[in-house]
């Protein structure tokens, strides 16, 4: 009777906190370590490394992310670990117990309007998170204007030093070609193929965990035939989501 009655009440402490938000709950180390760093994402520097029977507390979830407290100090640990935590006295694994959100992927697709050098401009891109901080972005651009047309196929790798701020800055450097085509014929522009770098200066306001709005600004410095290089502005406006 004992045995069945500890068994229910086993049974029952489980389902309960299965149910409960994941947060002030203490558990223990399974495995050799588990590291935690100072922010929520693997940018974040690591600072504490907890043994194998040291314990924690869990305090709060943010995405695929776990708030925690140990030795006196609010760290974090990737939602990955929970497969290595056990609550007190425990034989299952908190991730048997809890549905943690997965992170988003590292890929993104962007849509993007605005003004290139005084005219209408389209901008479709791709990016690659190497890890939080870091991104390499690939893009492709359409200009219209009323005495010439415009292409800008660019490559960019950006810099964003915090990414889980909900408003989160970003810089990237980059280059690529400019395709510029006449649409008049009183006007003798010459079609042209000209390499540019540019500077970008941006800023991210996620809507969701996997949409975000973001406004660009791009410094160009386009190479010309002449002595004298030419000089662009171009403002963004745009969205992009994570797949």
């Amino acid at each position: 009777m004992r045995f069945l009655t500890h068994m229910g009440c086993g049974l029952f402490c489980s389902l309960l906190l299965a149910l409960l938000p994941l947060q002030a709950q203490q558990v223990v180390v399974q495995q050799d370590f588990v590291e935690l760093h100072t922010g929520p994402g693997r940018g974040y520097p690591i600072v504490q490394v907890v043994l194998k029977g040291d314990a924690l507390t869990l305090l709060k979830q943010r995405g695929g992310w776990i708030r925690v407290q140990y030795r006196q100090q609010t760290l974090w640990l990737a939602s990955a670990a929970l497969a290595h935590l056990y609550l007190p006295e425990g034989e299952q694994s908190l991730a048997s117990l809890w549905q943690v959100d997965q992170p988003p992927s590292a890929w993104q697709l962007g849509l993007a309007a605005g003004d290139f050098a005084g005219t209408s401009y389209y901008q479709l891109s791709a990016s690659y998170d190497f890890s939080d901080v870091i991104f390499i972005e690939l893009s492709a651009g359409q200009g219209s204007g009323q005495q010439a047309s415009s292409q800008q196929f660019l490559v960019q790798l950006g810099v964003s030093p915090w990414p889980h701020w909900r408003w989160s800055p970003y810089f990237a450097l980059g280059g690529g070609v400019l395709l510029t085509q006449p649409r008049t014929i009183l006007v003798q522009t010459p079609e042209r193929n000209s390499p540019m770098a540019n500077m970008e200066l941006g800023l991210d306001y996620a809507l969701t965990r996997r949409l975000q709005a973001n406004l660009r600004y791009r410094r160009g410095l386009i190479s010309t035939e002449r002595d004298i290089n030419e000089e662009t502005n171009t403002w963004l406006i745009g969205l992009k989501l994570a797949f």
